[in-house]
């Protein structure tokens, strides 16, 4: 009988210790996440900034080629019907190719970030 006892005691005991450790572990993400939560956002924040950046400047860029090519084919017009459609579809279906994202593409992001901004900041002071 005592070495059952023994055995089942052991076996609460671990049980017990096994709970502490997933408890201290929760405490310790939920400490670290609070540490480090609002550095990660920040990042994710500047990297954002910064893709959308990118984005701008290579939308700009595809724009100033597209207008560069419809302006010279604007007298082409009878010759080539829908060009400007033609060469469009073909530049968007490049930048897909690619990953380049569009301009509507990049302002849906942002708006994504400034929910999530605020999703986080609800959280946060409910955590606090």
């Amino acid at each position: 009988m005592a070495n059952k006892e023994e055995t089942s005691k052991k076996a609460q005991e671990g049980i017990s210790e096994r709970a502490r450790e997933i408890w201290l572990a929760g405490l310790g993400v939920f400490s670290t996440m609070e540490e480090e939560g609002t550095k990660l956002f920040h990042s994710f924040v500047e990297k954002g900034k910064e893709l959308e950046k990118r984005g701008e400047k290579l939308e700009k860029k595809a724009r100033e080629g597209m207008d560069s090519v419809s302006s010279y084919f604007a007298g082409k017009k009878d010759e080539l019907p829908n060009f400007t459609k033609f060469v469009e579809d073909k530049l968007n279906t490049t930048f897909e190719k690619f990953g380049v994202a569009s301009h509507q593409e990049v302002k849906e992001l942002g708006n994504k970030v400034d929910k999530l901004s605020e999703r986080v900041a609800e959280l946060t002071k409910k955590l606090g």
